[in-house]
């Protein structure tokens, strides 16, 4: 078993923050799921069935689908604000 360590230095960093759009589209088609906060509450965003599904962290009955992500980012409204206009603002929690 061979065993590799990465230098601290070498290691990547994840900002909790997007500074835009793409960041987002870029990890959601990479990871294929985030979870993050806006307003003091959370959500997942997953892949499911080849769609984007995203609810509110332990209300399943909050959750919501989308056919893409750009569908996602344009539709998707909290306090009836488009994520594509808070998505600067929100917490990315995992990737």
């Amino acid at each position: 078993m061979v065993v590799i360590k990465l230098k601290t230095s070498a290691q990547q960093a994840f900002p909790e923050k997007y500074n835009a759009l793409n960041d987002f589209y870029k990890d959601i088609n990479t990871y294929e799921e985030i979870s993050f906060e806006y307003c003091k509450q959370k959500f997942l965003v997953t892949y499911y069935d080849n769609k984007l599904s995203v609810a509110e962290y332990n209300k399943p009955d909050t959750e919501q689908f989308f056919k893409s992500p750009e569908d996602f980012a344009e539709n998707f409204r909290i306090d009836n604000i488009r994520f594509q206009d808070f998505v600067t603002k929100i917490s990315v929690l995992i990737r």
